[in-house]
């Protein structure tokens, strides 16, 4: 994982905020998506609490939260429909200008409801899908209000409910979120990049899977979600919460050095199967479970059975009983570098055979 600074905290002026409401109003977005997009934008936690004590709040990330406003928010009533919104994390006079517009889009809203005409799918949803128009690409980036040239990275991550919410809000405390949505089951978050070299994050939360994409100008995201999509499927679940973690591991891998094994990632799931060491590898699976594949890879990796030991935290007594039993297995001795590079190429395809479900 990569060292950077704090991620820029500038606040939109008044002018920028009163076109973001205008944009969600024309848009129809509906109360949920309001709140949610106004966190993003502002990154602040953002709520709507009407006066039965219900509502809508969300953090900074987009994670949702509890309605009821901290001690240290600003809120401001809601015309018409009562109750009230307010914002955390905003110094008072953009938290006052920004809320007014809210409580005036949230009045509109609960009162006429989201424009029953709007039919256009969400900028992030547009960016992502390879069969969208140069027109709806150019149209979604103008939503989100990033040009073609603007440095953005994806970030999927899956897992835990709640881990996966832990893991925005640390995302979000040094990257600008744009956007987020969740797409096949993983949560997908449009970065801002402002020429960071990568995601920083004192850890990922036990169990939770993530990856993010190279740099690339906004023209390029779909480049850039397949990108993180790669990454994201040579993952593993976090085995603790805080770092530092082995690369064996696979914790929050970083798709720009994936290089030539996102070729791999093109094959179809027959193609795979058709591979007679992944046959092998499946039926090792089936016996021993994960931790051999884990060793197996460390060695065909480190070339050492001492590096290896120490990247699974095993004796290398150990690392060498699980190759012996893989070389019988195989038919040939791993000792061999050519046989360990050919091997830990077949890891990889197992490894994505067994996702096939996943795959862009």
């Amino acid at each position: 994982m990569n060292s950077q600074g704090p991620a820029s905290t500038k606040q939109p002026d008044e002018s920028t905020i009163t076109a973001f409401f205008d944009t969600q109003l024309f848009e129809g977005a509906d109360l949920d998506r309001l709140i949610e997009r106004a966190a993003l934008f502002m990154r602040a936690a953002v709520g709507r609490v009407r006066d039965d004590g219900g509502g809508v709040a969300r953090k900074g990330c987009g994670a949702l939260t509890p309605v009821d406003s901290p001690l240290t928010a600003f809120s401001v009533p809601v015309v018409g429909s009562g109750g009230r919104v307010w914002v955390d994390g905003l110094p008072e006079p953009t938290a006052r200008h920004f809320l007014n517009r809210l409580s005036a889009a949230v009045s509109i809203i609960e009162r006429w409801g989201a424009a029953l005409t709007h039919t256009e799918s969400e900028p992030i949803s547009v960016l992502i899908n390879g069969t969208s128009s140069e027109a709806a690409h150019a149209s979604a980036l103008t939503r989100l209000g990033i040009t073609r040239d603007t440095e953005i990275r994806f970030l999927l991550c899956g897992g835990p409910g709640v881990g996966v919410e832990h893991f925005a809000e640390a995302v979000a405390d040094t990257q600008k979120i744009v956007a987020r949505t969740d797409h096949q089951g993983k949560a997908v978050l449009l970065l801002m990049a402002d020429g960071a070299d990568g995601v920083t994050v004192p850890g990922v939360p036990v169990g939770v899977r993530a990856a993010y994409s190279r740099l690339v100008p906004a023209a390029r995201t779909r480049e850039a979600y397949v990108n993180a999509h790669d990454a994201y499927l040579f993952t593993r679940p976090s085995p603790h919460d805080r770092g530092p973690y082995q690369p064996i591991h696979g914790v929050l891998i970083d798709g720009a050095r994936l290089t030539g094994l996102a070729a791999l990632c093109r094959l179809s799931h027959d193609e795979i199967d058709a591979v007679p060491e992944v046959g092998v590898l499946a039926g090792l699976f089936e016996q021993y479970g994960e931790q051999i594949l884990l060793v197996l890879e460390a060695y065909a990796i480190t070339g050492s059975l001492r590096k290896a030991a120490a990247q699974v935290y095993l004796h290398h007594n150990s690392v060498a009983y699980w190759v012996q039993k893989a070389e019988a297995e195989l038919g040939y001795s791993l000792a061999e570098p050519n046989r360990r590079a050919q091997f830990f190429l077949t890891v990889c395809l197992y490894r994505l055979w067994r996702q096939q479900d996943e795959r862009v």
